[in-house]
């Protein structure tokens, strides 16, 4: 009877202990959604929580934006998710290049106390994802000419080009760019390279 007390209480512990674990992750991704400091799961999930908690007409735009491929790389559109279902208001300010550049100066090249004030400001990245190089983007502007990106440890500023692609970049505050930037990935996945200066030349000899 003991015996079968104590496999009755460790099975409930283990039940109990995986409906926690469940809670938690729920909890995590509507967090997000909510505001807090959370990372929506990679495995879609925040889609599918936005598209739970959306109205008839919240699902209609979401499927707007999910359709939405202009940046040419898997991932997820989070800012725009979360203004449609009204986690966001609609006149969210966005991030301004004066800003993230004194928030640059100020903390550094730690992405995550960047992603952390930026988000104090825009309430959220528009678009987090990549292939191979996970970016956060912070659009400057509704017409995506500008972007702040946090990639690889650090971020930049780009521009677009007459191609489509973010691969002018521009110093971020008092950032100090390399003369020879070497390759970028542009956000479609092509590898571009970004200008590089002339090296001196020598004069003739007499």
């Amino acid at each position: 009877m003991l015996k079968n007390k104590k496999t009755l209480m460790v099975f409930a512990i283990v039940v109990v202990g995986t409906l926690f674990g469940g809670i938690l992750a729920v909890s995590a991704a509507y967090g997000w959604m909510l505001g807090q400091e959370a990372t929506p799961a990679r495995d879609a999930s925040f889609y599918e929580l936005a598209y739970a908690k959306a109205t008839g007409e919240q699902k209609v735009e979401l499927d707007k934006i999910i359709a939405d491929e202009g940046i040419g790389l898997p991932g997820e559109w989070i800012r725009p998710v979360l203004i449609a279902i009204g986690d966001l208001p609609k006149d969210q300010p966005r991030l301004t290049a004066e800003q993230a550049g004194e928030i640059y100066d100020r903390i550094g090249r730690d992405v995550g106390a960047l992603e952390k004030e930026f988000n104090k400001i825009a309430g959220a990245p528009d678009f987090i994802g990549g292939s191979g190089i996970e970016r956060s983007i912070y659009y400057l502007s509704d017409d995506r000419s500008q972007a702040i990106f946090l990639s690889l440890g650090n971020a930049f500023l780009s521009a677009v080009d007459d191609d489509g692609s973010y691969s002018i970049r521009l110093p971020l505050g008092k950032q100090e760019l390399p003369v020879d930037t070497g390759p970028s990935i542009a956000p479609k996945g092509t590898p571009t390279m970004l200008p590089i200066l002339p090296s001196p030349t020598k004069a003739p000899s007499p």
